[in-house]
Parts: structure tokens; sequence; C-alpha cells
């Protein structure tokens, strides 16, 4: 992803006669994809395609996307630093450590054990963001400390209102809090909350489970926070999990870790000299008040046929169906291909259908317990994993709440540029605020703003699809095998070049 200014040029000057083209289709009702897709959409879909497939290296990428942009406009946000906690307390029964708790629960729904590497706890950055009221969008951020934007954003917060934890989305390779300000000074507005996004540390430079333990972190000092933090305790009661694409998947490996620690009877966990008490009153109430999402990336190995069949309706393009080849296809760099190689930049191969890694793997017994669910989607890449997992939270007991929105492509609703987007925004935000308010809902919005509910049943099922659990696990195990065939070539040709 090049979004230098040569860059922008170089990519999108071949494709104006086609934007022109097209804009006249749309306009006029003439375009294949009219009858979905409004015409600003169309365009942005096609604007969007040739920078998010440029060919610029990993790390390029990974700098292009995480400079700091300047703050206007109506939001507050007030930089904070998570100290690192001690993570390798050695603890008895139900009161353990951060890492002897998460390896456990990788074992456990891996069913094998952990041979990998566990990561060191570092210094967790984050952001929190609320929404500043009467001020334009040109309005400059005031010169004072980040306490003081701090208590300027409190003052601003309705009384009992939530706090949202937030997880920006970026193929776990990608992005910052700095580029998803809108989105969450958004949710933070229409939720009357505020939200804590999280700065997560990045593949490939750090593999599983890195970014999860940095969320677990996050977590856990929302609950009992570290000596110097801004913040009073926030019970899990008034803690809503949120994220975009592959944040979304990271908010949702999070919660299933927070419920697979229930399974395993660990109530506590150490942290910053305290035992954290994360049962819930004993698992009387769920980890968090609710999970709420937009177009989620469930599954690392891509799996499922949305991924090529919507390809016509979304901004992200399919990848190589040539076997042979690693996704993704960066042009090597300094952090890319590793060393040595893997097939994925999250993981290694034999890890991409773990429910941590890929939460799609995750079947409806590991989600008793979850709280209300909320889960926006478009006609994207990550449909089919999105109405599967909806499927099983709904068999699995939560109150799920399925937004979809016909001919609509991926993170439709993060940077919304129609009225459909704006108003998926505001429902996730609405949701954010009172998520034991939910009921559950089913249903596809479509071009001219008519909804048509749904049977929960009948997701991932209707249209022939029929992904049933034993065809998704299939699929993902196909999919599996394929990247450990592939890792296992780089590496042995890898040796033989040492």
């Amino acid at each position: 992803m090049d979004i230098t200014p040569i860059g922008l040029v170089r990519n999108l000057l071949p494709g104006v006669p086609r934007f022109i083209l097209t804009a006249l289709q749309a306009t006029l009702g003439l375009s294949p994809n009219a009858a979905h897709q409004d015409a600003l959409t169309e365009l942005v879909r096609l604007f969007a395609r040739p920078i998010l497939g440029t060919p610029s290296s990993l790390l390029q990428s990974q700098e292009n996307s995480r400079r700091d942009i300047p703050i206007f406009g109506p939001m507050w946000i007030a930089r904070c630093t998570i100290l690192t906690p001690e993570i390798h307390y050695e603890g008895s029964g139900c009161k353990l450590g951060i890492e002897e708790a998460m390896i456990k629960a990788i074992e456990c729904l891996g069913g094998a054990t952990y041979h990998g590497k566990f990561p060191e706890a570092v210094n967790v950055e984050a952001e929190w963001t609320g929404h500043r009221g009467e001020v334009s969008w040109l309005a400059r951020r005031p010169d004072i400390p980040e306490y003081e934007h701090y208590r300027k954003l409190m003052q601003e917060v309705e009384s009992d209102t939530p706090t949202i934890l937030y997880f920006h989305g970026g193929a776990f390779c990608l992005m910052d809090p700095a580029t998803h300000r809108i989105t969450t000074s958004s949710l933070a507005k229409h939720s009357g909350g505020r939200c804590l996004s999280v700065r997560y540390r990045l593949a490939p430079q750090h593999v599983f489970p890195a970014a999860l333990l940095d969320a677990l972190i996050a977590y856990l000092s929302l609950l009992s926070p570290p000596s110097g933090s801004f913040h009073a305790p926030v019970p899990a009661s008034r803690i809503t999990i949120a994220g975009d694409s592959s944040g979304a998947g990271l908010a949702t490996s999070l919660m299933l870790l927070l419920l697979t620690f229930r399974r395993l009877d660990i109530s506590h966990l150490r942290f910053h000299g305290k035992d954290v008490d994360i049962s819930g009153n004993q698992g009387m109430f769920p980890p968090a008040a609710g999970l709420a999402i937009a177009s989620p990336w469930f599954d690392i190995s891509r799996s499922l046929p949305s991924v090529y069949r919507n390809t016509q309706w979304d901004i992200i393009t399919s990848p190589l169906e040539d076997p042979s080849s690693p996704c993704p296809a960066f042009p090597p760099d300094s952090i890319w291909p590793a060393s040595p190689p893997r097939v994925e930049t999250y993981c290694e191969a034999s890890l991409v259908s773990h429910p941590l890694v890929s939460p799609l793997a995750a079947s409806s017994d590991h989600w008793r317990g979850a709280p209300p669910t909320f889960i926006c989607v478009g006609w994207e890449s990550m449909q089919d994993e999105s109405e599967v997992v909806a499927r099983r939270l709904h068999n699995a007991g939560a109150t799920v709440m399925f937004d979809g929105s016909e001919g609509m492509p991926h993170c439709f609703a993060v940077v919304p540029w129609t009225q459909r987007g704006f108003s998926a925004l505001e429902r996730w935000g609405t949701f954010c605020k009172n998520p034991d308010l939910s009921k559950a809902s089913a249903a596809w919005t479509k071009k001219s703003g008519e909804m048509i509910k749904v049977e929960f049943s009948e997701l991932a099922m209707s249209d022939g699809r029929g992904l049933d659990d034993l065809t998704v696990e299939r699929l993902m195990a196909r999919e599996r095998k394929r990247r450990v065939v592939l890792e296992a070539r780089l590496v042995q040709q890898w040796k033989r070049g040492l």
C-alpha cells in the first residue's frame, strides 16, 4: 500500500479513463453493479483497489500507514501508556500469571502442546478518544498536557456510559489508532462514552500471540489500572470490546480467550502485583458488556467462497489461486519475507486454523457465555465467515445483532461515505451504548433502504452456499494443509541457501 503523493499518482493515473466510464455508467444506472451499489460506492471501490493492492514493500506500507496524523476537529485524544506487567508469575489453582494462563488457553483450544516462543510483555501505547462537542472540523487541538486532554474528554462523557476497548484493522500488519480516530470518535459520540484505542504490536515483526497479549493487557488495565493511569477502574459490565477488519478478529479472539479462561476455571490473573478477578462473579456475568465488530476478519486462511465470489463488490482483491504462491506476495524488504520464511505474516502456517488466530474455527460450544454481539458486514470477502460466526454465536445462546448491507464493500461503516455507511456506524455506536438492551436480529439492508429479515439458520446456508459446520471445517483444513506444505518447501529452500 503506497499512499505517498507520487505513489497515488503512479497507481491511480492509469485508471482515470475507467473511473470516468464507471462514473457515467453508474450515474445512468447502466453499470453491472447498479442494482446493489450506488455510484459513489462504485467509484470508491475502483479508487481504493489500486491503493490497497499497490506492490509496495511491507515495511514501506507499514510506515506509510502509521504516520502520526495531526489532530483536528470534534474529537478529544489523550495519549497514554500501559506499563509492562509481570507475565511470568507462577500462580496456582485458579490464580495464574498471564503467560501461563494464555498458554493453557492456546493449548486447550488448539488440542496440542504449544511449542512457540511466547512473546515478552512490553509497554502498550493507546489513545483515549472522545467526542468534542461544539467545535468545527478545523478546530485545533489545545496545547495542554495529555492528562488535561483526558480530563476534558471526561467532562463530555455521559454518566454510566460504556468504555469501548477498540482494536484497529489493517491485516494485523498495518494501520494505527491514529488512522482510526474518525471511527473511534464517532463511536464515542453515538454511544455517549469513550474509546481506548490500542496500539498493539504488528506482524510480521511480532507474530501470534503478541497482539493478543497486548489486547489482554489493555483489557486488564481497564479492570485494574496500573499506577499512574488516567482512569479509574472500569467493571467488565461497562466494557464493550470492538474493532474492525483484523482488529475485529483480534477483539473476537480476546473474547474467546476470556471465555476459555472460564472454561479452564481461571478466575484471577496476576497484573501489576494484584490478582485481578476476571470471573464475572463466578461466571454469572460475561467478560464484557458486549462485542461490537465491523467487517470482521475471522479466517486468516481465507477459506470460504465469498473471498472470490464478492470480488465484484469489494475494495479488497481476491488472493492468488496459485497454490505455490505465498500470501501475501509483498516485494522483499528487511522485514518480509521472514527468516525463516513463513507463508502468513501473522503466524506460522500450522496455526492458521487455531481458534485464537482464526475465530471461524471456534465451535458453538466455545462461545457459551458470550455477551450480546453486533456484527456489521457487507457483500465483501469476509461475508461468509461473518455469517458462520454469527450463526454459531446465536446457537451458543448469545444475543446477536447481524447487520448486513447488500452491495457494500469492506469497512464501509468504518469511514462511511454514503448514508448506508453512516447509518451502520450509528447503529454500531448505539449498540455499544447499551448492549444488554439489544434484541436478537438478522437482516440485510438493500440499496433502497429496505431491510430484509433472515433467520439465523439461513446465515451462510442460503443461495446454495450450504456452509454448515462440517463444510467450513473441511475448507479450513484444506487451506491449512496447503499453507503447511508451501511453508515447509520455503523453509527447505531457505536452509539450502544458508
